[in-house]
């Protein structure tokens, strides 16, 4: 009897142990940087983008993401660092509120969307010197990345999706919402479409139209333009046979960047 209570002790602490440890999940981030004085934004038009891993650590409950153009600056949060939570996003705050997080949530409890294998967060820091208040807005979307070789090729999946990010002018942030539906079609490598996104200065915009599938990177892109915007989008399958997508939008005009995340199943 000690020998199989020693086993059966030895294998439940590897398996704790392999539940433990920290996950690094793949996926992509965008930021834009501006500044604010007086009430006028100015500098909103540098975006970047890039690949991207978020750490998450189970056994701390904790986030590590880190920043799009220096990838020795990080930060984490975790349950000390929760301001406020819903059934759609968990907001964390640090440094006296110059440095948040909000992360969609998954799973079936959340009433906005029911996610399994990818999620978004908008990582946000301010500094104020001299009048002037500098902000650093970055976008991540990230989970369990479809590998390429589960990629199907033939059929169709359809996906219905949520949009959330913001448009920087120089009058300010202004937020974006909305949905749309998204068709892959497999046996042309291509995807249809639609988004319509609300929040803009100008009022509403409707997007529709196609993209392409790039079965190497399990990932897909499309871009079009619509009421003087235009429209991009940088997406990847998520789950063991691209049950959901998630990416990075962006959107732009002459007058100002937007940016954000969306996702879908």
């Amino acid at each position: 009897m000690r020998t199989i209570y020693l086993a059966a002790a030895a294998a439940l602490l590897t398996a704790v142990s392999a539940q433990a440890t920290p996950t690094n999940l793949s996926g992509q981030q965008s930021t834009i940087t501006y500044s604010t004085k007086s009430g006028v934004t100015s500098g909103f038009g540098n975006y970047a983008r890039a690949t991207s891993t978020v750490v998450y650590d189970p056994a701390t409950d904790t986030y590590t993401v880190r920043d799009t153009g220096s990838l020795t600056t990080k930060s984490s949060f975790g349950p000390g660092n929760v301001s406020s939570s819903s059934g759609t996003f968990t907001n964390y705050s640090k440094n006296v509120g110059t440095e948040t997080f909000k992360l969609l949530n998954k799973g079936a409890g959340n009433p906005t969307i029911q996610l399994t294998y990818v999620q978004y967060g908008e990582w946000k820091r301010t500094s104020t010197s001299n009048g002037t208040t500098s902000t650093n807005d970055t976008w991540l979307v990230f989970g369990d990345k479809t590998p390429r070789d589960s990629v199907p090729r033939t059929g169709s999946a359809s996906y219905n999706t949520i949009y959330d990010g913001n448009f920087v002018d120089k009058n300010g942030e202004h937020a974006l919402s909305g949905g749309g539906t998204m068709t892959a079609n497999w046996g042309s490598a291509t995807l249809d479409y639609t988004a319509n996104i609300n929040g803009v200065p100008s009022g509403a915009l409707a997007f529709a139209g196609s993209g392409s599938i790039n079965f190497r990177a399990a990932s897909f892109t499309t871009s079009t333009s619509s009421g003087g915007y235009s429209f991009a989008q940088y997406g990847n399958f998520y789950g063991p046979t691209a049950n959901e997508v998630g990416g990075l939008f962006r959107l732009w005009n002459r007058t100002g960047a937007g940016q954000g995340a969306f996702v879908g199943n």
